[in-house]
C-alpha cells in the first residue's frame, strides 16, 4: 500500500509521444492560433513604423601639455589639460548642448504623412513648408490636419479642449487657452492669424516633393524645451573600447535621415563648444592684460613726455658713464620688479574671481602670465573644467540634485586650496618685491653722490624705464595670448560621421515579425493543450493508472460511437467486439482456468461504464458456450433489466428479503446460455440485505448452476456494496473510464481494495476514444492490432471526420 502511495505520489515523467499524440488529436486550435497570430503580425506591420539606429564616433584627446610659460609657444596650446572622458560624456548628453544642436537644426516644426495604416515623420521631404511668426504665440503639442484641395488651396483643420501656447522667443510656455479649433479653407502663402496662433504655410521650394493623393497630412508645432528633453532621453554614449579613448555615439528614431543630421550636429556643437572653451580662456587672458595697458600707457605717457621736457629744458641729452652704469643696473632690477608687479595684479585679480558668487567664466589660467607654479596651475584648470561641467548639466532643473551638489563641493574645495596656495605665491612675491626695493634704494643712495641734473634725468629716466618695462611685459603676454588663441584645435574631432547609408533597422524585419507570430501561434495552444494534459485530475492514459496503482490491466474497451448498449450481440464483427473477446481471454489468466467463475465488475464513481462491460462480458461467456448469469446487484440504481427489455418487480431485493425464490428471480435474455437476474425494486437498506446469509445462499447455487456469474455491482468508491461482494468472486474488475476517472477517486479505492484484503484485482480502461491518430490509449496502448475484418462496418470516410471536428 506504501508503495503504491509513494508511486502515485512522485512527479510524473513527460511522456513525449502522449503529448505528440495530443497535439495532433487538437490540431485545429494549433492551426487557430497561427491565424491568429499572423493576423496581428499582419497589423502590427502595417500600424507600426520602422526604427532604425545610427553611430558616430568621437575621439577625445588626452594628452598632457606643460602650463609653464616657456612652453607657450612650444605647445601652441596654453590651455591644455587633461581630459576626463566621463566629464565628457556628461556634457555631451547634457541639456545644453543637446538645447543648442536642436537650435541649430530647428525642430520646431515636425510634418507626418498618414497613410490610414501608419504615420510617418517627413522630414526636409513635406510637400509644404509652415513658416510661423517667432513674436506671435503658438499652440504646442496638438495636431494640425492639413487637407489639400487644389493647386492653391487647402483645408486646414485642429481641435483640442486645452493647449499650451508658447513664445518661440523666450522659449516658455506663457498660457493656456481652452477649446481651440480651426476649420477652414486658405491659400497657400495667406497668413493663418487667431488669437491663439499666426503662421502660414507655402507649398515646399523642392519642386520634387509633390502632394501624395493617397496621404494625409499632419504638422505640429514643438517646444525647444521638449525637444531637449526628449533627445536627451535617447542619446547614448559609451566607449568604443576601453583601451582607447574613443566615443560612440548612437540614436534610434523612425526618421534616420533625422537622426542622423542630429548626430552629426551634436558632435560639431561639442567639438565647437570645447574650442569656444578654450578660446573664451585666452580672450579672458587678453581683456584682463588690455585693462592692465590701458592703466600703464597713461603712466608711461605721462613719463616719456616729462623725460623729454626736461632734456629739452636742461640741454641734456643722456647721462654720463657714471650715471649710465648706475641706470644698468637699475633698469634690470625695475624689470624684475615689473615682472612681480604684473603678478601681484593677477593674484588680486585670481582672489577676487574665486571670492564673487557669480560664475566663473571669465577666469584667466595663471601660465598666462607667466606664472609656473604647477600647483597653482593645476588647481585653476580642474576649477575651469568643473565650472564648464556644472554649466552643462544645470541647463534644466530636472537634473539630479546630488549631481550638482557634488560638484558644488569639489568646487568649494578647490576654490579653499587655491586661496591657501595663493596666500603662500603672494606672501614669497611679495618678499622677492622687497628684496629687489631694497636693492633699488642701495643705488640710490649712490645716485645722491652725482650731479643734481643727472640725479633729476636718472629720477626720469628710471620712472620711465621702469613703465617702459611693465608696458613691454604685458605687450609680451598679450602677443602670447592671441597666438595661443590662433593655434588653439579642439581636444575631439570625428572619426566617422553618422550615415544614413548605413543606418541599421533595428525594429523586426518582415520575414522576423511573421517568423515570430509563427513560433507564437504554435506555442501558445501547445503550452495550453499540454497545460490540459498535465493538470487534468482525470484518468487519460494507461500511464495514468499505471502510476496509481500496480493492479494489472486486463483490456482496453474503445469509446463506442453508437448508442447500443449489447454491442457484442449486435455488432460481433466490430472493433469494440473484438476488444470484448481480448478481454475474456485475458481474464482467464485470472481465473486459472476454473470450471465455474465469479466476475465482479466495478468502479470507482458512477458513470464508467460498469453496466455496459458487464452486459458485453457476459455476452462474450455465452458465445463461447458457457452458461452465464449476470447479476444486477447495484440495489440503488439498477439498470440492467433495460438492456434486455425485461421488467424489474422481482429480483434480488425480493429474493433477500425471502418474498421470491431463486427460480423467481432468474430470467431467460433471448441469448443463448445467458440468463439475468435483475436487481427489483430499490430497498432501504441495500447493505444489510447484501451481508445477509441469503446473498451467500444464492451464491452457491449460482455457482452449482452456472459456469459463470458476472456481478454488475455498484462503484466501490461510492458505497460498501461492492466490498461486500468482492468475497464471492474470483476476480474484481475495476473500470477505469478514459477522461472521466478522477486520479484521486481510483486511488482511494486502490487504498480501500488494500486495506479490506481483496485480491485478484484488474483494471479495465474503458471508453478509450477511437480516433486515427489518438491511438495511445488503446492501439498505442495495447497494441492489440485489430484488423482482419472485424471492424469494416466502423470505418469512416476522412472528410466525415473533418466536418465533425468542424461542428464540434
Amino acid at each position: 500500500m506504501e508503495e503504491q502511495q509513494i508511486i502515485f505520489e512522485e512527479e510524473e515523467s513527460i511522456d513525449i509521444v502522449a503529448i505528440v499524440l495530443r497535439m495532433l488529436k487538437y490540431w485545429y486550435f494549433i492551426l487557430i492560433g497561427v491565424v491568429i497570430a499572423a493576423t496581428i503580425a499582419y497589423f502590427y506591420t502595417k500600424f507600426t513604423s520602422a526604427v532604425y539606429e545610427v553611430n558616430t564616433t568621437l575621439m577625445v584627446k588626452a594628452e598632457t601639455s606643460s602650463a609653464s610659460a616657456e612652453k607657450v609657444l612650444e605647445d601652441m596650446d596654453l590651455f591644455s589639460k587633461k581630459t576626463n572622458i566621463q566629464n565628457e560624456i556628461v556634457i555631451l548628453q547634457s541639456y545644453s548642448t543637446i538645447r543648442r544642436t536642436i537650435k541649430q537644426l530647428d525642430f520646431s516644426v515636425s510634418y507626418y504623412s498618414n497613410n490610414g495604416y501608419t504615420l510617418t515623420e517627413l522630414y526636409h521631404s513635406s510637400p509644404f513648408v509652415v513658416i510661423y511668426d517667432s513674436s506671435a504665440l503658438q499652440p504646442i503639442d496638438i495636431e494640425f490636419n492639413l487637407e489639400l484641395i487644389d493647386d492653391n488651396k487647402f483645408k486646414l483643420t485642429s481641435h483640442a479642449d486645452e493647449i499650451d501656447l508658447y513664445s518661440y522667443k523666450t522659449d516658455k510656455i506663457i498660457s493656456q487657452s481652452l477649446d481651440f479649433d480651426i476649420d477652414k479653407v486658405y491659400e497657400f502663402g495667406e497668413v493663418i492669424k487667431t488669437k491663439e496662433c499666426v503662421f502660414k504655410i507655402i507649398r515646399s521650394p523642392k519642386p520634387n516633393i509633390p502632394f501624395s493623393p493617397n496621404l494625409s497630412y499632419q504638422f505640429i508645432f514643438n517646444s525647444l524645451n521638449q525637444q531637449t528633453l526628449a533627445y536627451k532621453k535617447i542619446v547614448e554614449i559609451d566607449l568604443l573600447r576601453k583601451d582607447v579613448d574613443v566615443l560612440n555615439l548612437s540614436l534610434k528614431g523612425n526618421n534616420k535621415n533625422k537622426i542622423t543630421d542630429f548626430l552629426n550636429m551634436l558632435s560639431s556643437v561639442y567639438i565647437d563648444e570645447n574650442l569656444e572653451k578654450k578660446n573664451s580662456m585666452a580672450n579672458n587672458t587678453i581683456t584682463f592684460i588690455d585693462n592692465q595697458l590701458t592703466k600703464i600707457t597713461d603712466s608711461l605717457s605721462f613719463a616719456v613726455n616729462r623725460l623729454q621736457d626736461y632734456r629739452s629744458a636742461n640741454k641734456i641729452m643722456d647721462l654720463d658713464f657714471q650715471s649710465q652704469q648706475l641706470f644698468e643696473k637699475l633698469s634690470t632690477l625695475q624689470i624684475e620688479k615689473a615682472t612681480f608687479v604684473s603678478n601681484r595684479e593677477y593674484y588680486k585679480y585670481l582672489i577676487n574671481s574665486i571670492n564673487r558668487l557669480e560664475g566663473l567664466d571669465d577666469l584667466m589660467v595663471p601660465a598666462t602670465m607667466g606664472i609656473t607654479d604647477i600647483s597653482l596651475n593645476k588647481l585653476v584648470m580642474e576649477l575651469v573644467d568643473l565650472n564648464t561641467t556644472k554649466l552643462a548639466i544645470t541647463g534644466n532643473s530636472s537634473e539630479k540634485s546630488f549631481v550638482i551638489k557634488n560638484i558644488d563641493n569639489k568646487i568649494s574645495n578647490i576654490k579653499k586650496l587655491i586661496l591657501v596656495n595663493l596666500q603662500n605665491i603672494i606672501e614669497a612675491n611679495n618678499i622677492y618685491l622687497l628684496d629687489i626695493e631694497n636693492k633699488i634704494n642701495a643705488l640710490n643712495k649712490e645716485l645722491m653722490q652725482l650731479p643734481k641734473k643727472q640725479q633729476k634725468l636718472f629720477g626720469f629716466e628710471r620712472q620711465f624705464q621702469l613703465n617702459d618695462a611693465i608696458y613691454t611685459f604685458l605687450l609680451q603676454k598679450r602677443a602670447e595670448a592671441q597666438i595661443a588663441k590662433a593655434s588653439n584645435l579642439p581636444d575631439s574631432e570625428v572619426i566617422d560621421e553618422a550615415r544614413v547609408d548605413v543606418a541599421v533597422k533595428t525594429s523586426a524585419k518582415l520575414n522576423q515579425i511573421y517568423l515570430i507570430a509563427l513560433v507564437i501561434g504554435l506555442l501558445i495552444p501547445a503550452i495550453l493543450i499540454y497545460l490540459d494534459y498535465v493538470l487534468k485530475d482525470q484518468i487519460q492514459s494507461r500511464k495514468d493508472i499505471e502510476q496509481i496503482t500496480k493492479t494489472p490491466i486486463v483490456g482496453g474497451i474503445i469509446q463506442y460511437k453508437k448508442p447500443v448498449t449489447k454491442v457484442f450481440i449486435e455488432h460481433p464483427k466490430s472493433i469494440i467486439a473484438e476488444s470484448f473477446r481480448s478481454f475474456y481471454t485475458n481474464l482467464q489468466y485470472f481465473t486459472k482456468g476454473k470450471e465455474n467463475q465469479i466476475i465482479l465488475v466495478s468502479s470507482s464513481m458512477p458513470q464508467e461504464g460498469k453496466t455496459f462491460n458487464s452486459i458485453n462480458l457476459a455476452s462474450v461467456f455465452a458465445s463461447f458456450n458457457k452458461k452465464t448469469c449476470l447479476l444486477s446487484f447495484d440495489l440503488r440504481l439498477a439498470k440492467v433489466h433495460h438492456a434486455f427489455d425485461i421488467k424489474n418487480d422481482i429480483g434480488l431485493s425480493t429474493y433477500l428479503i425471502n418474498h421470491s425464490s431463486i427460480q423467481d428471480i432468474i430470467f431467460p435474455t433471448g441469448i443463448n446460455k445467458l440468463d439475468i437476474i435483475p436487481a427489483g425494486p430499490v430497498p432501504p437498506n441495500p447493505v444489510e440485505l447484501i451481508a445477509s446469509n441469503k446473498t451467500e445462499e444464492l451464491f452457491q447455487f449460482l455457482k452449482s448452476n452456472y459456469e459463470c456469474v458476472i456481478i454488475d455491482s455498484p462503484p466501490v468508491g461510492v458505497v460498501a456494496d461492492g466490498l461486500l461482494l468482492a468475497k464471492y468472486s474470483d476476480v474484481n474488475v475495476i473500470v477505469v473510464r478514459q477522461s472521466h476517472t478522477k486520479k484521486k477517486a481510483l486511488a482511494t479505492v486502490v487504498k480501500e481494495l488494500e486495506a479490506n484484503d481483496i485480491e485478484n484485482t484488474a483494471m479495465l480502461f474503458n471508453g478509450i476514444k477511437q480516433s486515427r491518430i489518438h491511438g495511445y490509449g488503446y492501439g498505442y496502448g495495447y497494441g492489440y492490432g485489430y484488423g482482419y475484418g472485424y471492424h469494416k462496418e466502423e470505418s469512416t470516410p476522412w472528410w466525415k471526420t473533418l466536418l465533425k471536428h468542424k461542428r464540434s
